[in-house]
């Protein structure tokens, strides 16, 4: 099988969970014998073309033409897109295109009807949701766009049960075109005896102090506000915490300046983008983490935490709640609510035997249930569904009559 990926960011291009996904998901199913092709942006100091065994990562010029604003922008990099995938069909063709939320939808929808093989589109989010409702012109363009690409395609795939309800009532995906599929997670590195996490903690923290830590885009619908207010709210009652921020968004200067004017600004690291090393650290040194997100379609960030043992205390919102079993693996606090979340906050650094039991669990759901290579099998279940139905379908029919008549000079 050889399939075509198409996707706007891949690491190291991170700008939010979609691209580990696409990272994770691509080298799964590499692993599992299947072709993949991975259309992306460029990115400075890497080579257009990098293959890994079945894995081929190809990366497009993503500016050199004017473009008035950001829809302009996105349909140059994906007639980008197109051109590359197409010298990629040219020797071997593709069985199957999978394109990867509206950011690669006409891309996707183009290729769907140049190559005549089906579409296959994971929508990680809508605008409606991320928005809480269509207020402009250009949120109008963004779902209409994830619209056309739901239609378009032969199966959606969401990302939890949250998703698929969302995909339902924002666009009208019928119930029935939906996969549900979870994000998965990329395992970080253990930590190692060359891994010292006292002198870790010890860059945040006196001994004594407890570390609270949260990584993500500093954007309102990550809760990042919300955040704020419950560690202030703590520290009101409690000296012994200290709160790192992991992360860069538009939020980020405002609230460096908020915790300022408190007086707390040293209870608090603001530490902007983190490599994948830096982040492995963190969590090794933390002892919970924090994600109060306001609209979360699944949230690999907690999966993350899990998977490196660490109780996690999240909002009772989207993907999240399907995530996090309270007691089990973490809690769960209502959403936009800062006196539930520092009241959850304390209570786990009060109980670390409980929080270690916690730990140990997230550890073992993470490995069980959300591994890549899990994921990648239930996602070949569904491109073997697809190509099944593709076979005998009447669109298949119309492509080979097409074909024959073409061959034969007639039209």
């Amino acid at each position: 099988m050889r399939v075509l990926h198409l996707s706007w960011e891949y690491p190291p291009r991170i700008v939010g969970g979609l691209s580990r996904h696409v990272y994770g998901l691509s080298r799964a199913l590499a692993a599992k014998g299947v072709e993949v092709v991975v259309v992306t942006l460029e990115y400075p100091g890497l080579a257009d073309v990098v293959v890994e065994g079945n894995l081929k990562v190809v990366r497009v010029q993503s500016s050199g033409y004017p473009s008035p604003d950001f829809p302009a922008w996105v349909h140059q990099f994906n007639m980008r897109m197109v051109e590359a995938a197409l010298r990629e069909a040219s020797s071997s063709g593709f069985d199957l295109v999978h394109a990867h939320d509206w950011l690669s939808a006409t891309a996707g929808i183009a290729l769907k009807h140049m190559l005549r093989r089906p579409l296959v589109s994971t929508l990680h989010s809508t605008e409606c949701g991320r928005r809480s409702g269509i207020h402009d012109d250009l949120q109008r363009h963004i779902a209409e766009m994830e619209w056309w690409q739901a239609y378009e395609s032969w199966r959606t795939i969401a990302c939890s049960r949250y998703m698929r309800g969302e995909l339902e009532g924002c666009l009208g995906v019928p119930a029935d075109k939906i996969d549900v599929i979870p994000n998965g997670f990329t395992p970080m590195p253990p930590p190692g005896p060359e891994m010292d996490i006292p002198a870790i903690r010890r860059r945040y923290a006196a001994d004594h102090e407890r570390i609270v830590f949260f990584v993500g885009r500093m954007v309102h619908e990550k809760g990042v506000e919300v955040l704020v207010d419950a560690a202030l709210e703590l520290l009101g009652r409690r000296g012994d915490v200290k709160f790192v921020l992991a992360g860069d968004g538009p939020l980020r200067v405002n609230l460096m300046r908020r915790v300022e004017s408190s007086g707390m600004a040293g209870k608090f690291y603001f530490l902007g983008f983190v490599s994948d090393e830096e982040l492995a650290e963190l969590y090794a040194a933390a002892d919970v983490a924090v994600f109060p997100s306001l609209y979360e379609p699944f949230g690999i960030v907690a999966l993350e935490a899990m998977s490196m043992g660490k109780p996690v205390v999240v909002s009772d919102v989207g993907g999240l709640a399907e995530v996090v079993e309270p007691m089990v693996n973490g809690l769960k606090v209502p959403c936009c609510d800062p006196h539930a979340l520092a009241g959850a906050i304390s209570w786990i650094l009060d109980h670390p035997d409980e929080a270690s039991r916690m730990g140990a669990n997230g550890a073992r759901i993470a490995r069980e249930r959300y591994s890549w290579d899990v994921l990648a099998e239930r996602t070949l279940e569904t491109y073997r569904r697809v190509l099944r139905e593709y076979e005998s379908s009447g669109w298949r029919a119309a492509t080979c009559r097409e074909s024959r008549g073409s061959s034969s000079g007639t039209r």
